[in-house]
């Protein structure tokens, strides 16, 4: 796991979501979290502030595993999907059967950014830096 601080925190009710100086955007899915429409609209608001206008890596993960999204909570990330900067996103899940599941839903819903189901944070963590190195030689060519 890289070294980091974290530099901006804030928390809502199912969610906590850190800025470190790592430059990733780190977003715990707290325990038994029931993740819909009316809270992905405040996460969403909530990384506006954070980030002012700048394009970071995010990783999601779930503090317990137990985290659930609602049809409508995937609908509303879906259709907002532009509605904050980002550079990629990766999405850890701990069992196979989650990763199954993610992987197969990520296929029929096509992210417009990079995006990739990892197993760890290390994983998420080196393909994030790996992403931002893409995105800045993309910017210098």
């Amino acid at each position: 796991m890289s070294n980091y601080i974290v530099t901006k925190k804030t928390e809502l009710e199912s969610v906590e979501i850190s800025m470190c100086s790592d430059g990733i955007m780190r977003v715990m899915f707290k325990k038994k979290a029931e993740i819909n429409s009316e809270v992905f609209k405040q996460v969403f608001e909530k990384y506006n502030e954070m980030v002012e206008g700048e394009r970071y890596p995010f990783i999601y993960f779930a503090e317990d595993g137990s985290v659930v999204v609602t049809s409508d909570g995937r609908d509303y990330a879906k259709k907002e999907e532009f509605s904050f900067p980002k550079v990629c996103n990766a999405v850890i899940v701990r069992s196979l059967a989650h990763k199954l599941l993610a992987s197969f839903y990520f296929k029929i819903n096509k992210p417009v950014f990079p995006f990739k189901v990892c197993s760890s944070m290390e994983e998420a963590e080196d393909w994030c830096f790996q992403e931002v190195d893409k995105l800045h030689r993309a910017n210098s060519a």
